[in-house]
C-alpha cells in the first residue's frame, strides 16, 4: 500500500470514528435534556438575570453572577421567543449542546480538512461536558464561540484579507462576551498566530492576527468597574486555589464516565505538545495540500499559551474551582490536539485512532447512566411541601443558597425563609451574605419565628439538611464578626453555624421530629441534593 492510500485510509477511518462518535453524542445530549430535572440554583440564578424586568436592571445584576452579556441576552430572547419553563429553557441548552458538536466538525473544517476525532470523542462524549455544557448556564455557549474563534483566527492566518479578519474579531467578541475566561485563549489564539508569521518573517500579517483580539479586550472594558465593585461581596468566597483542588475538579472534569479518561486527557495534551513542538522545530512543518497551510504550530502555541494562562486566571481569581470550570479549556484543548495529531507520522495516527474507538465505545456504554442523575430534587420537594404546609406553619430551607432553587419551585400559603432570611432569591445575592456576617445574632430572627411557629401547635418544616451538633455542649454560639475570627471572611463556618443553631433548637425543644413519607427523590447531583422533607411539631 502507498503512502497516499494508507493516508487515505486512515482519513476514511476517522472520519467514520468522528461520525460514530457524533451519532452516539446526540442521543447523549438528548438524555441529559430529559433526565437532568428542574433547574438547579445557579441555573436559576442565570435564568432570573436574564429575565429581569429591563435590560438597565439587568446589566447591573451581571457582577452577581459569573458571565458577561451574552447569554443572559440570548436567554432573555430565548425566554421572549419559545417560554421561560424548564422544558424551554432546558430546550436552548440543548440547542447550545448540540451546537457545540457542529463548531467541532466546522473546526476541523476549516483548521486541518479532517475528522474531528479527538475533539468528538473525549469532549463530545464526556458526560460533564453534556451535563453543564447544556445547563442553563453559559460554558456551553462558550465553548461554541471559543471552538469557532480558533477556526476563524487559523482562516485569517492563512489568508489576512479585511472580510476574513472582521469575521474572526466578531467571533472572538462574541467568545469574551460569553465567558470572561475565554479572554485567556483569544489572546493565546492571536499570539499563535502572531508568532507563526514573524517565524516566517511576516511582519504586517503578524501585527494583523494581533489585530484580532483589539476589539474583543475593548468590548470587556465596560466590565471592570462593575468587577472591581464586585470584589466587595465575593471576598467571601475566594477560598484560594490548591493544588489538590485544581487536581479534584480536572480530574472530576475529565474523568466522566471513568475515571481513566483523566489519565488519556493527559496522555495526548503531552503527545501533542511534545511532537508538535518537534515538528514545528525540525522543519517539517510545512505547507499542506493545495494552498493550505500546515497548522501545528499555530495550534501547538496557542494550546500551550492557552493552557499556561487558564492555569493563571485561575490563580489569580482565588475562586475554589468547579468541573465545570474546566469546560472551555477542554473543549479548546481538544481542538487543539486535533490539529496537531492530524498530521503526525502514521504509527500515531493509527494509535490515535485506537484509543479514540476504545473512548466512543466505553462512553457511550457507561454515560448514560450518569446523565439520568437529576440536577436537583428541589423542584420535587417544593412541589411536595406546597399541597402540606398551612398558611400558619413555618418552612426553613437551610443552608440558605438553597432557597434560589425554592423560590423557583415553591407555590404554597405557609411562609418561608433560609438561615439567615434574605430578601432577595433571585440570584447569588453573596452582598446580602456578608452584610448578614456582619450582624450580631444574625440567626435570631428566623430562631424566634420557629420557637412561636412551634408553641402555636403549628408545624415547622425543614428542606435541606443541618449539621449535626453535640448537645451536651450547650448552643452554638455566634462566631466572631469577619473577618477578626479565624476564618476571616470565608462565608462557609458561619452558614455552618447558623444551621447548627436551628439543629439545637429543634432537637431541644421540639415533642416530635419526623421523614414525611415518600420524600425521597432517588439519585440526585450531590451538590444540590436537599435530601428529604423533616416536620417538626410540639414545644417543650
Amino acid at each position: 500500500m502507498s503512502s497516499d492510500q494508507a493516508r487515505l485510509v486512515l482519513v476514511r477511518c476517522g472520519m467514520a470514528l468522528a461520525i460514530l462518535a457524533t451519532a452516539a453524542a446526540i442521543p447523549m445530549h438528548v438524555m441529559s435534556f430529559n433526565g437532568t430535572g428542574g433547574l438547579w440554583r445557579d441555573e436559576v440564578s442565570s435564568a432570573n438575570v436574564a429575565t429581569l424586568p429591563s435590560l438597565r436592571i439587568m446589566w447591573e445584576a451581571l457582577p452577581h453572577d459569573s458571565f458577561p452579556v451574552l447569554f443572559p441576552a440570548v436567554t432573555r430572547v430565548w425566554s421572549a421567543a419559545i417560554g421561560r419553563t424548564d422544558a424551554d429553557l432546558r430546550l436552548l441548552g440543548l440547542v447550545i449542546g448540540l451546537l457545540s458538536l457542529a463548531s467541532l466538525w466546522i473546526a476541523a473544517w476549516m483548521i486541518w480538512r479532517g475528522p474531528p476525532v479527538v475533539s468528538l470523542t473525549l469532549f463530545g462524549l464526556n458526560v460533564m461536558a453534556i451535563r453543564y455544557g447544556d445547563s442553563v448556564r453559559a460554558y456551553g455557549l462558550g465553548v461554541v464561540c471559543i471552538v469557532l474563534t480558533m477556526a476563524a483566527t487559523w482562516r485569517f492566518v492563512e489568508a489576512p484579507t479585511l472580510p476574513v479578519g472582521i469575521a474572526a474579531a466578531v467571533v472572538a467578541t462574541l467568545s469574551v462576551q460569553a465567558l470572561y475566561q475565554n479572554a485567556v485563549f483569544v489572546l493565546a489564539i492571536c499570539l499563535a498566530g502572531c508568532l507563526k508569521h514573524l517565524l516566517e518573517r511576516h511582519l504586517l500579517p503578524a501585527l494583523m492576527v494581533l489585530s484580532v483580539g483589539v476589539v474583543p479586550a475593548l468590548s470587556l472594558t465596560p466590565y471592570v468597574r462593575p468587577i472591581l465593585r464586585a470584589q466587595d461581596w465575593w471576598m467571601i468566597s475566594k477560598y484560594g486555589l490548591t493544588p489538590q483542588v485544581v487536581e479534584n475538579n480536572f480530574s472530576s472534569a475529565t474523568g466522566h464516565p471513568l475515571e481513566a479518561f483523566t489519565h488519556v486527557w493527559l496522555l495526548l495534551i503531552v503527545v501533542a505538545v511534545g511532537l508538535g513542538i518537534g515538528r514545528a522545530t525540525s522543519g517539517t512543518s510545512t505547507i499542506g495540500e493545495g494552498n493550505r497551510q500546515d497548522p501545528t504550530l499555530f495550534a501547538t502555541a496557542a494550546l500551550v499559551l492557552g493552557l499556561a494562562g487558564f492555569g493563571l486566571f485561575l490563580v489569580l481569581a482565588k475562586l475554589p474551582t468547579q468541573s465545570w470550570y474546566f469546560l472551555p479549556a477542554m473543549g479548546f484543548a481538544a481542538v487543539c490536539c486535533d490539529a496537531i495529531l492530524s498530521g503526525t507520522q502514521r504509527l500515531v495516527r493509527v494509535g490515535v485512532l485506537i484509543v479514540a474507538a476504545s473512548v466512543v465505545v466505553l462512553a457511550y456504554a457507561a454515560g448514560f447512566s450518569e446523565l439520568k442523575i437529576r440536577q436537583t430534587n428541589g423542584d420535587l420537594l417544593a412541589g411536595q411541601i406546597s399541597p402540606l404546609a398551612q398558611r400558619e406553619d413555618l418552612i426553613i430551607v437551610n443552608p440558605w443558597y438553597f432557597g434560589l432553587t425554592f423560590s423557583r419551585y415553591y407555590r404554597g400559603t405557609a411562609p418561608w425563609t433560609t438561615m439567615p432570611g434574605f430578601e432577595d432569591y433571585r440570584y447569588h445575592r453573596y452582598d446580602l451574605l456578608k452584610l448578614k456576617m456582619q450582624e450580631e445574632y444574625p440567626a435570631q430572627p428566623v430562631l424566634y419565628r420557629v420557637a412561636e411557629t412551634l408553641r402555636s401547635g403549628h408545624k415547622v418544616w425543614l428542606v435541606g439538611s443541618l449539621p449535626m451538633v453535640n448537645l451536651a455542649m450547650g448552643p452554638p454560639r455566634d462566631l466572631p464578626l469577619p473577618p477578626n475570627g479565624p476564618w476571616g471572611w470565608l462565608d462557609e463556618p458561619y452558614t455552618q453555624t447558623w444551621g447548627a443553631q436551628l439543629y439545637y433548637l429543634l432537637a431541644t425543644h421540639t415533642q416530635r421530629v419526623d421523614r414525611v413519607p415518600g420524600s425521597a427523590t432517588g439519585a440526585v447531583n450531590p451538590l444540590e441534593d436537599m435530601h428529604s422533607l423533616v416536620v417538626a411539631t410540639g414545644w417543650r
